[in-house]
């Protein structure tokens, strides 16, 4: 019979992909580790791992029990929580979440989440939409949401919010006199672009690509804090989420601009590995995560 202790062990491995490192987060020594991670692969018929230099790494067989295993140990998890707590939340949860999201949707929900529930601790991992899906995949967390729709079968997409990007450049500029842009006046001028791998970038690519426009960009920086600065520095044009960008529109550092036939509209994404269990911690979280924050709210009144 395998023990919920041993599937924990063997998730410290294969996250870390180190058995000293593991055996540091599950408080045990190095040879004690080993010996769960033997006995656990003689009972379920074969090596989970394989060497690879001074790493071991999973094999097809482990790769697969990491998602049973950390079903088992939610389930698990959540059988005990009923028993000793009933509803009241405790526990950690990871979340990861893009840029734009995670910058300035993300930080005042998880603190009335937070707030409501103070047995709660909540990691919040912010790092652009690829990075984020790779590290939902690897069961590095247990909840994330993306700026584009994701293509991975592994993992399931549910619609979250509406998003519109906006094309925006330093007060004074000479664009922002023009009520109007064309593509063309794009394609002319100098842009300071997020990383590839960005959703940001990925969406509005895909928006030019549809009207076959390419852009000249500059400068390619990895926050949208970085992109700001850049514009507001008169180092060229930016596109960012409107939430990115409220602050410095209402302020007059930076002006929207206007194009004609250009649809920037997005949707923003929440995502799980398919298939996966949903503990009553995560479960109440994404019911929190539904709310508008209340700055929201509040600054769509004045608009």
């Amino acid at each position: 019979m395998i023990t919920l202790r041993q599937l924990e062990i063997f998730l410290a491995v294969a996250h870390r992909e180190h058995v000293t490192a593991a055996a540091t987060a599950v408080h045990l020594s190095q040879s004690a580790v080993s010996t769960a991670l033997a006995e656990l692969a003689d009972r379920l018929g074969g090596p989970l791992f394989e060497r690879v230099g001074r790493r071991i790494v999973l094999n097809d067989r482990g790769r697969k029990l990491t998602e049973d295993a950390a079903d088992l140990l939610m389930r698990a998890s959540d059988l005990v929580q009923h028993y000793n707590h009933g509803d009241i939340l405790k526990g950690n949860l990871r979340i990861g979440a893009s840029s734009t999201i995670g910058t300035y949707l993300l930080p005042e929900l998880i603190g009335t989440f937070v707030a409501a529930h103070p047995d709660v601790d909540i990691n919040l991992e912010i790092a652009n939409t690829e990075a984020i899906e790779d590290q939902l995949r690897s069961q590095q967390l247990d909840l994330a949401f993306i700026e584009g729709p994701s293509h991975h079968p592994q993992i399931a997409a549910t619609p979250w919010r509406q998003d519109e990007l906006l094309v925006f450049a330093a007060a004074g500029h000479k664009l922002t006199k023009r009520r109007q842009l064309s593509l063309d006046d794009l394609a002319a001028e100098q842009w300071i672009m997020r990383e590839p791998g960005s959703g940001t970038r990925s969406v509005f690519e895909d928006a030019l690509r549809s009207h076959d426009v390419q852009l000249h960009a500059a400068l390619t920086f990895g926050s949208s804090e970085a992109v700001k600065q850049g514009v507001r520095s008169g180092l060229g044009l930016g596109c960012l989420s409107e939430f990115a960008v409220r602050r410095e529109l209402a302020s007059g550092d930076l002006v929207a601009l206007k194009v004609k036939g250009l649809n920037l509209q997005r949707r923003l994404w929440r995502i799980a590995k398919e298939a996966g269990y949903q503990s009553k911690l995560q479960r109440a979280c994404i019911e929190h995560m539904k709310q508008e924050p209340k700055s929201r709210t509040k600054r769509l009144r004045h608009q």
